[in-house]
């Protein structure tokens, strides 16, 4: 069962979710917008794959910068710093993989905490929502 989130930079679909596979992984289909960009963060036990569809994502891993563009992938280990951005003119679809999964209830999450004030999350509570998904900003 898909569920969509419309985020301010993007679109996330999770597409499978860790129930669906037994707590293996959770696949998540991003839509960035031009100009998408994170923050560099990590992921402490969290491992994440993007795999690209359409268009083209560059991705920092540590010190690297790869640009990815369709039928390229992504990986990015535990506790490494990384970060994701769409710095093309058209938006950019991505799958992201992780394993293990939840990072479709941070999705969730994020869309309570906006509904609950007007749609704009206060710092303080997108922080707290951060920090309890294993996403440390570096």
């Amino acid at each position: 069962m898909s569920r969509t989130y419309t985020l301010e930079t993007g679109t996330a679909v999770v597409k499978i979710t860790g129930e669906e596979t037994g707590g293996a992984y959770s696949i998540i289909e991003y839509t960035a917008k031009p100009g998408h960009a994170r923050y560099l963060h990590i992921h402490r036990n969290m491992e994440e794959a993007f795999l690209v569809i359409s268009g083209e994502g560059t991705f920092q891993v540590e010190d690297a910068i790869v640009t990815a563009g369709p039928g390229e992938y992504v990986l990015v280990k535990r506790g490494v710093p990384h970060n994701v951005f769409n710095r093309s003119d058209a938006d950019a679809v991505w799958l992201e993989i992780y394993t293990p999964p939840g990072f479709e209830q941070y999705l969730d999450d994020l869309a309570q905490a906006a509904a609950a004030n007007g749609g704009t999350i206060p710092p303080e509570i997108r922080n707290g929502i951060i920090a309890r998904h294993d996403i440390e900003r570096v």
